[in-house]
């Protein structure tokens, strides 16, 4: 079985146990992006709404657009720490919107991938990390 440097290995046990926490992060993340979103079009409605014909925009239109940078910055950064403390759990994130979440695990000798999708009450199928969710297969065949 490969070990040493790498990605963290997971046996499907423990890659189930981290499942309700798994949720629980995907649910946050989802919570930050719509913000991240909801600030984006915020400042893009503000900038259009205050737009002279010169192209230029008013000065208090400005420190609304400036107020809403820095709650696009703050929100980017707390998405930023949200990825990374999901990263840390060793899962892979690849697709925040269906909550599709792969885990490395060894299957003779090569690296493949546990595949969950959110709303699954466990996992139940895996794949070749070259196939990706397409190639997913039960775990009954690995």
């Amino acid at each position: 079985m490969l070990r040493g440097e790498g990605p963290r290995l997971f046996t499907v046990e423990e890659a189930n146990r981290l499942l309700p926490d798994i949720t629980e992060q995907l649910h946050h993340l989802r919570m930050i992006q719509d913000r991240l979103w909801k600030a984006e079009k915020d400042k893009a409605v503000e900038e259009l709404s205050w737009l002279r014909e010169d192209g230029t925009v008013s000065p208090s239109a400005q420190r609304n657009i400036e107020l809403l940078e820095q709650r696009l910055e703050r929100a980017g950064k707390e998405f930023e720490v949200a990825l990374e403390q999901f990263a840390e759990s060793g899962a892979q994130l690849k697709d925040l919107q269906s909550g599709l979440v792969d885990f490395f695990t060894a299957r003779d000798d090569s690296l493949v991938f546990l595949c969950w999708k959110e709303g699954e009450d466990r996992i139940r199928f895996w794949h070749e990390i070259e196939t990706g969710f397409a190639g997913c297969r039960a775990l009954k065949e690995f």
